[in-house]
């Protein structure tokens, strides 16, 4: 076990899921535990669909966090504060860094980072949440069949050193974490950064495809949509999607 910027880290050779190894080891984790492994072989992102990582070559790891008097109604804060500092560290290397709601990191039409958040609630209040953060670093090849992916180093031209960015990008979860909470100043930043976050674009939903512009994201974390008919939607996640 090792630290970087006030997070204790336990590295891991290979897991099969850095947030199932969190779980098993709550009772011994403290609040910035991070468990870290080389080799992801189960990955989970949202709503169960896998998440790949070559080997050795990105980062796959869990946070967990434990929100001082940080009501339930206000979880979405974790999500934005975690995929914020995501970016953050994305914008040191490239331009055109943005969340795609709730909390994907793209560069350009390309993902380059997945999240998965999982909370305890305990009398209305978080008492831990789990945050397992992908990042593609230096992976060149991917064979999921996924649409979209990207890493650093595709971006760059070049591999870089593995535990410079992990520190980094502690570094910038550790600034978000440790900045005064504003909730309403967190959640305009969020939606200033927000992809596909001006002008109208398509969408579907359960009942087809229409076309709206991005009014923000409420204290649940819905995404608010305004039609062309200038309707106002809320939607919860996986309750609508961008059309490619």
């Amino acid at each position: 076990m090792y630290s970087s910027n006030g997070f204790n880290i336990r590295e891991f050779t290979a897991l099969d899921s850095t947030n199932g190894e969190a779980w098993r080891r709550l009772e011994e984790l403290d609040d910035r535990s991070v468990i870290l492994t080389a080799q992801q072989t189960g990955g989970r992102g949202h709503g169960g669909s896998a998440w790949e990582s070559e080997a050795g070559k990105n980062i796959t790891m869990t946070i967990l966090l434990k929100p001082r008097q940080l009501p339930a109604g206000e979880q979405f804060l974790v999500s934005m504060l975690v995929s914020l500092a995501t970016r953050d560290l994305v914008e040191r290397y490239v331009d055109g860094c943005t969340v795609k709601w709730p909390n994907d990191v793209y560069v350009g039409n390309r993902k380059i980072a997945g999240i998965l958040i999982e909370h305890v609630v305990a009398r209305d209040a978080i008492s831990l949440s789990l945050c397992g953060v992908g990042l593609n670093v230096n992976q060149t090849r991917f064979t999921s069949g996924a649409p979209n992916p990207v890493s650093l180093c595709q971006l760059l031209g070049g591999e870089l050193p593995m535990r410079q960015v992990l520190d980094e990008l502690l570094a910038a979860l550790d600034a978000r974490l440790r900045a005064p909470r504003d909730i309403p100043g967190t959640q305009r930043e969020y939606v200033s950064c927000l992809y596909r976050g001006t002008g109208v674009h398509a969408w579907e939903d359960e009942e087809g495809i229409f076309t709206a512009t991005i009014r923000g994201v409420n204290e649940y974390g819905q995404l608010l949509l305004e039609d062309e008919t200038g309707q106002r939607r809320a939607y919860g996640f996986k309750e609508v999607g961008h059309v490619l």
